[in-house]
């Protein structure tokens, strides 16, 4: 699988899971009415999210799919290569030549040596077509 099919898959299984966010009493109950719920019903997650209660075993059970899924790809060089490159494009390193956003939205551990390669094979090819 290739990086941005990963990460379609993945935007695409959150987006899908019912949840909402809320930054005001008025949105707060379009989320519940969006949800179906009321607020005894519902939870607040670590990132904001208002969930129901009976969903909350799922939500958490699909990020950890998620971060399973992510490692699992991770381990095949290409398909890090291809996400660092990607990342690299995303945080605009042609402009800052600072890889810290890249290697933090990644998770990279820069001491490892196999990792090293890869982010040098693709700061490299991702370079090579900003000329």
């Amino acid at each position: 699988m290739k990086y941005q099919e990963l990460q379609d898959k993945i935007q695409a299984e959150i987006t899908a899971f019912p949840m909402a966010f809320a930054f005001s009493k008025e949105q707060f109950a379009e989320a519940l009415e969006k949800l179906g719920a009321t607020a005894e019903e519902c939870r607040l997650t670590e990132s904001g999210a208002i969930i129901r209660a009976v969903d909350q075993k799922g939500y958490y059970d699909m990020f950890r799919r998620i971060e399973a899924m992510r490692e699992e790809a991770m381990k095949d060089d290409a398909f890090l290569i291809e996400a660092i490159r990607s990342e690299l494009g995303n945080h605009e390193y042609s402009y800052t030549y600072d890889p810290t956003d890249t290697i933090e939205c990644l998770d990279l551990d820069m001491d490892d040596g196999r990792t090293q390669r890869c982010f040098e094979e693709a700061k490299k090819q991702y370079l090579a077509q900003c000329d």
